[in-house]
């Protein structure tokens, strides 16, 4: 004995109160005789003995009450048969390629002629690398704002050090987790504005380590020196925060 899934409110949906008490009977008369595939030989004899003798039924007036709102009784086969849209549904969900049953009941309507929507191997897996790579963009990008103080979680910052890392890996010169640590603890003294100055002079001279922009007129004749000495120590010590030298 086959047994299928129900649905305990179905008698609250309007679909069904709008139904006279007998087809509300062959609807779930239709549910429990048809095939797995929701295919029912039309055999409205029998189904009036099922209904019963008192609450009489007949063709024409069933689907017209049944497709009265949408199409859920398509006949096929001359009208011989009758394919039970919503059954599909509600027992199985989108029929899929992955599943033994599924196929069974695939075959069975390609057989019968009929042809819903069903996914396929190759676009479930296309589906589900879609979802991971989401998940994993959502990921790196939840890991990037944690990885920030709370105080330079704004959008301007948070441009400004893509950039930064991105920078460092053109020069073949990525940051380390150290490094990204002693910056944010700087950068974080300085506050969002002097930060972003200084990571966008820094990526604009080429630099490796984060430098602030002079002021002009701070180094006076000295200027050629103090670049030198800011890029010799850019060499030596690429992770450093330069402050700017005005001696």
């Amino acid at each position: 004995m086959s047994k299928r899934f129900t649905d305990t409110e179905k008698y609250k949906k309007s679909f069904i109160r709008s139904l006279p008490g007998a087809y509300k009977i062959l609807w779930d008369y239709l549910y429990h005789d048809c095939s797995f595939a929701g295919i029912w030989q039309v055999d409205f004899e029998v189904a009036q003995i099922r209904v019963g003798s008192d609450m009489p039924i007949n063709k024409s007036k069933a689907i017209e009450l049944f497709n009265r709102d949408e199409i859920r009784i398509v006949e096929i086969a001359g009208g011989k048969k009758w394919f039970i849209k919503p059954f599909i549904d509600f027992q199985y969900g989108q029929l899929s390629e992955f599943n033994k049953l599924h196929i069974g009941v695939m075959r069975e309507l390609q057989k019968e002629g009929v042809s819903i929507p069903h996914k396929c191997p190759l676009q479930g897996a296309k589906d589900k690398d879609k979802d991971k790579d989401k998940d994993k963009d959502k990921d790196k990008d939840k890991d990037k704002e944690e990885s920030l103080p709370e105080v330079l979680k704004t959008p301007e910052f948070i441009a400004a050090w893509e950039n930064w890392k991105k920078h460092r890996k053109e020069i073949k010169k990525p940051l380390t987790d150290q490094s990204v640590k002693m910056q944010m603890a700087d950068f974080q003294k300085w506050g969002v504005e002097r930060a972003i100055a200084a990571i966008e002079h820094t990526i604009k001279k080429g630099w490796q380590g984060i430098r602030e922009e002079e002021k002009k007129g701070g180094c006076g004749n000295g200027s050629s020196g103090s670049q030198h000495r800011i890029e010799k120590a850019n060499r030596e010590f690429p992770e450093t925060i330069h402050a700017p030298d005005f001696n």
